[in-house]
């Protein structure tokens, strides 16, 4: 029987000595798959330590930013008013806002404000952002004075421009008037079209500081030794701030001139500090028009539907913007 067996027979001792040390030198599953169930298992533990910080902040734009919006959209569709009562009315308030009259003409003053202000910020700031690159004496203490326009409230300023602009003793008619530049005092916060000029010149005063920064910081991200060897090679100034500047800050005056539309499409406080709106219509913006249709005609579902069409004219020209630029004017070459 035992010759039968063949070659393969061995002892059974020797079988059981095999069979042991194959079950110690053989992982089991468990212990194949151990590293990765590892691996997941901190992957697991960093995804929820990183909801657990950004619970806060999601809480917090949920509340702020989500629902105001969403608010907004559902107010647009009702008849919000103390003096009437709530009801769907689907788009009627849209209709209505987009066929009066005072919408047309805020839409309009809202575009001429834009054009106007917008460049004049974007070109003012780079021109003071290349002047503050310079050293010279006092430069750092002007840096801190020039953000003070911008760190005075809106509606502040314009108290304080309306003071400027006052017809018979602002300060601006005086200095006119006191250079001979002006035979009698002007009437600038009551005439149609130089009411629209006071509004530009009070809000560039107050935006063109934080473009002034941003680019500046921009401006100061280029290294030196591209400017040392474009001087080296002949390179004129202009031509350092053509060929050098502009390229290297493109992306930051995009930032910049998106900033600089959002404020002028929403604002608001200089209207209201500096004209009220007047004379007349002749400065009501859009997100004044607003206001008043909410809170001076308790019409709560149109302030809502206006305040819903300002987003998203925001939004397209944003987006038109962004699509007319280069592509790669947002990345680093």
């Amino acid at each position: 029987m035992i010759a039968g067996m063949g070659d393969d027979a061995r002892p059974l001792h020797q079988m059981d000595e095999m069979n042991t040390m194959k079950t110690e030198h053989t992982p089991s599953v468990a212990a194949r798959h151990a590293p990765k169930a590892k691996r997941f298992s901190i992957r697991t533990r960093n995804l929820r330590a990183g909801l657990w910080m950004i619970t806060p902040t999601a809480i917090l734009v949920i509340i702020f930013t989500f629902y105001p919006y969403f608010y907004a959209i559902y107010g647009s569709l009702q008849t919000l008013s103390p003096l009437l009562p709530t009801k769907f009315v689907g788009l009627l308030n849209y209709k209505l806002v987009a066929e009066s009259s005072y919408f047309i003409t805020a839409a309009t003053n809202t575009f001429t404000f834009t054009i106007i202000v917008v460049p004049l910020v974007v070109l003012i700031g780079l021109a003071v952002a290349s002047l503050l690159n310079q050293k010279f004496f006092g430069d750092v203490a002007l840096r801190g004075i020039l953000l003070l326009p911008w760190a005075i409230p809106t509606a502040i300023s314009g108290v304080i421009w309306k003071g400027m602009f006052a017809n018979s003793w602002g300060a601006v008619n005086v200095a006119l008037y006191s250079l001979g530049i002006i035979e009698r005092y002007v009437p600038w916060l009551t005439t149609t079209g130089l009411a629209m000029g006071a509004i530009a010149v009070a809000h560039v005063w107050t935006q063109f500081p934080m473009a002034t920064v941003l680019l500046l910081a921009a401006i100061q991200s280029i290294p030196d030794e591209i400017y040392e060897s474009a001087a080296i090679d002949g390179a004129s100034t202009w031509q350092r701030f053509r060929f050098i500047t502009l390229p290297n800050i493109r992306g930051m005056l995009v930032v910049v001139t998106l900033y600089s539309l959002l404020i002028a499409l929403t604002a608001y406080d200089i209207t209201y500090g500096l004209t009220g709106g007047g004379p007349g219509t002749s400065t009501t913006l859009i997100s004044y028009f607003t206001w008043a249709e909410t809170f001076r005609m308790l019409n709560y579902g149109r302030g809502a539907a206006l305040a819903v069409m300002v987003a998203l004219t925001s939004l397209v020209l944003i987006l038109l913007l962004l699509r007319a630029m280069p592509r790669d004017a947002l990345l680093e070459e």
